[in-house]
This record gives C-alpha cells, structure tokens and sequence, in this order.
C-alpha cells in the first residue's frame, strides 16, 4: 500500500513538472511574468479575480517589460508586439504571419467552415466571395436602410421621452439597433417582427453563448456547447431559419435575385453556392468552387458575431464621448446642419469622418490580433527572435495610446489631431489599426465605419 501511494505520487510529480516545464514556463529570453500553474498570468494581472480587460493587462506588461514580452493566458503562449515598425514587418509579411491559431481553434467550435477559421487555398476561396459583398459600392446601398432603422429603434424613443434627460440603456439599445440592421442588410429580414421574436433571440442566445465561450479552454467550451439546451435550441432555430432563408432565394426569379443582391448579403452568397457539392467535395481545394450550403450557414453566422458586437460598441462609445465633450459634439451638429446628410455628402463630412477616427482610437473595438508563425523570423526593429508556431499578439490599444506615434496627447480625447492640417495627420499607419492590417483585416471595415 505504501509502495503504492510512492509510485502515484512519483507519477503525478512527475507530470505536475512536464506540464509545468511545457506550457507554463517562459521559453527563450523575452521577459515576462513567470506564469502560474494551470493559470499562467491571469491570476497575476486581475484578468480573472478583478476582471482586468485585456487591453489594460497589455498596457501594464509593455510598462513593465517593454516593447517585447511574454504572456500566458492559461497554457496559450502569446509574444506582445508593441512596436509600430515591427508590426508593420509583421503585417507585411502575410506567407510568415498566418491567421492565429487561437483563432481557428477558438471559433471551429462554433463555424469551423467561416472565413476566420480558414487558411491557404480554403481562405483564398472564401476571401474571393466574401470581400466583394463589403465593398463601399454595395454598402452604399443600405443608407437610406440605416438611417430609417436608426430612427425606428433609437432616435424616435429618445424624442418621445417625456423628461428633459434621455435615460436610457446605451449599450443594449446599440446591441438591438445593429441586431435590426443586421437582419435586413445580411438576411433581408426584419427581426422584429412578430414572426421575427423567435429567431430574434435564439440569436441573441447565440451572440450571449458566444461571448461566454471566448474566456473557455476549447476542451470546455466543446463540452459546454454539447449540453447546453439554450445554445442547441439556438442553433437549431437559426440553421432552420437560415435554411429556409436560402431555399427561398434559390426559389426567386432571375431579376427578383439580381434585385436583392444589390443590398442582402445571403442573396449575393447564395449565387456563389455551388450547384453539386458532392462533385466539388471531390476536388483538391485548390480546385473547388464556390461555397456549399454549410459554409454559407458559418459565413453568415460569422458576419453576424463579428459585425454585431463590434460594431455596436464602437456606437455605444460615440454617444458616450459626445455625451463627455460638448464641444466635440457642438462642432459636430454645426457641420451636419451645413451638409446635406445623404449618401453622397458622406465625403464632405471631413469632421464628422475625424471624430469616427478619433472614437476607435481613442475606444477600439477590438484590443488586439493575433498571428502564428509558419517560419522563423527576426523582428527588425526590436531584435527579438520568433520562432515557427509563436503566436504574436499586436495590442491596438497600446499601439494609440504610444506618446511615440501621436503628437497629441494620445490621451486626450481629440478628433482635430485627424483633420487636415492636424498634427497627427500624417500618424504612423500602423499606430491606428481599428481594423487590423495586413491580408486579414476586417473584411467588413467599410460596413462599420459606414453604419
């Protein structure tokens, strides 16, 4: 017995010190927080027990350690690159710097087919269909939609209050506003109908386990979809709607499609379905054309997950930097009374466009990105050698906030710094990257800065 109880405890010292050597353990000479067992630094940094943003964690490793530093989030190993000059390097290197598998492991779980989870001839397929669908051209389209959906779902409620202060939930009227706008640009639906509610919030169920799934190992976040009833049910009424969706598309009449593509995403994806997917399911990637119905399915899923959320926090911040800066918001209406607002006087709003850019970099929506290495490589700027399989993460966060890349106080709130004879016109490109950079950036970036 006692014999026993040796060998077992031997054993799990033993794998307490493989584990511990292997995934929790900073590897080569970048600094760093020495990581934790099991937690790596997100016990350390608050990330867990005061529910530190990301964003802040990043800004406090880069004062601590530099430019260039080591991070884990549980066993997942990242390299902060805060840098412009080396993040430009990184961006302009795509065949070095892939999509990060954090990514593709993270979000297979839910639509291992969408453009996100994709890389080499799969990516090109997809990247060829998809990027079409957000060009300003066809976004243009949806304004008079925009404007209509806006003053439906949140201006008309604010003018009807009957008190002098609007009080309202900022953020969850966004998150229903872009919710609408999304039903009628990417399905042509309106989600809030009476025969909308129940697709409605089976996608809200879905956006909500989604947000939840993020902070999850994949091992947890697999078990957890399995057996949770909210997310099946989810699921399952969004695939059915969907499908139907797309059955009725391909039951249209040729110039009610050609209509429809003009402005509904699901409409132009549909006529890149390919017509035999069994033969398609039978060629080398590199050969396949166009998208088979599931992939249709996790593209719009995908759209919806990455346009929803962002998108209406970067909105939610707007009202709330107006709200902060008078003056901001006094130049602002002043330009909009002297314009016409229409889909052709967008260009003249060059106020209007500098406080757009100044609220995502003062507030981006998305802190960072991530991308794994298929090669060693050097950075050129910092020195620091990268090898094949680190995944680096570009914090955009830090990269504007960086007094070295902003004349302007990066932390005052400032949208002259963009105007044309503003100091920070000529910023360093890679110092605002709302969007990301290089050949991954957000496909949707025009959508966005256009709703």
């Amino acid at each position: 017995m006692f014999v026993t109880l040796i060998v077992i405890f031997v054993v799990i010292f033993l794998a307490y010190l493989y584990l511990k050597l292997k995934y929790f353990t900073l590897h080569g000479p970048l600094p760093g927080l020495a990581p934790q067992f099991l937690f790596g630094n997100m016990l350390q940094t608050g990330m867990l027990t005061r529910n530190e943003s990301i964003a802040n964690v990043q800004l406090e490793l880069q004062r601590q350690f530099g430019d260039i530093y080591q991070f884990l989030m549980g066993s997942a190993r990242f390299i902060g690159v805060c840098n412009a000059d080396d993040v430009q390097h990184i961006f302009s290197n795509r065949h070095v710097y892939d999509q990060g598998d954090v990514y593709v492991e993270k979000f297979s779980v839910l639509f291992h087919d969408a453009l996100i989870c994709n890389k080499g001839a799969k990516y090109k397929r997809h990247a060829s269909l998809t990027l079409p669908l957000f060009r300003r051209g066809k976004i243009n389209k949806n304004f008079d939609l925009i404007v209509s959906c806006t003053d439906k779902f949140m201006l008309d409620q604010w003018r009807s209050a009957s008190e002098g202060n609007v009080h309202r939930d900022i953020v969850q009227q966004c998150q229903r506003l872009l919710l609408a706008i999304f039903g009628y640009i990417g399905f042509n639906y309106d989600l809030e109908a009476p025969t909308g509610n129940e697709l409605t919030q089976a996608l809200h169920d879905f956006l909500a386990v989604f947000s939840l799934t993020l902070f999850m190992p994949t091992f947890m976040s697999k078990s957890y979809l399995r057996f949770s009833s909210k997310y099946q049910k989810a699921i399952s009424v969004i695939r059915q709607s969907l499908d139907r969706m797309i059955e009725q598309e391909q039951n249209e009449s040729a110039e009610s499609v050609d209509e429809r593509k003009r402005t509904s995403l699901i409409a132009s994806l549909v006529l890149s379905m390919q017509k035999d997917e069994s033969v398609e399911a039978t060629k080398s990637e590199e050969d396949k054309k166009g998208l088979s119905h599931n992939e249709i399915v996790h593209e719009m899923l995908l759209f919806l997950v990455a346009g929803f959320e962002t998108t209406s926090s970067a909105l939610a911040w707007f009202i709330h930097l107006m709200s902060k800066n008078p003056r901001v918001q006094t130049k602002l209406k002043a330009e909009l009374a002297e314009n016409s607002f229409s889909v052709d006087g967008l260009d003249s709003l060059v106020y209007l466009d500098a406080v757009i850019r100044e609220v995502l970099r003062f507030a981006p929506p998305i802190n960072s990105t991530i991308r794994t290495l298929t090669a060693d490589d050097r950075l050129p700027t910092s020195g620091a050698q990268l090898y094949k399989g680190d995944q680096v993460s570009i914090p955009f966060y830090n990269l504007a906030r960086d007094p070295r890349y902003w004349k302007v106080d990066p932390e005052l709130f400032y949208p002259e710094r963009f105007l044309e004879n503003g100091l920070d016109k000529d910023h360093h490109p890679y110092a605002w990257l709302p969007f990301g950079g290089g050949h991954r950036q957000c496909i949707g970036q025009d959508l966005a800065r256009f709703e």
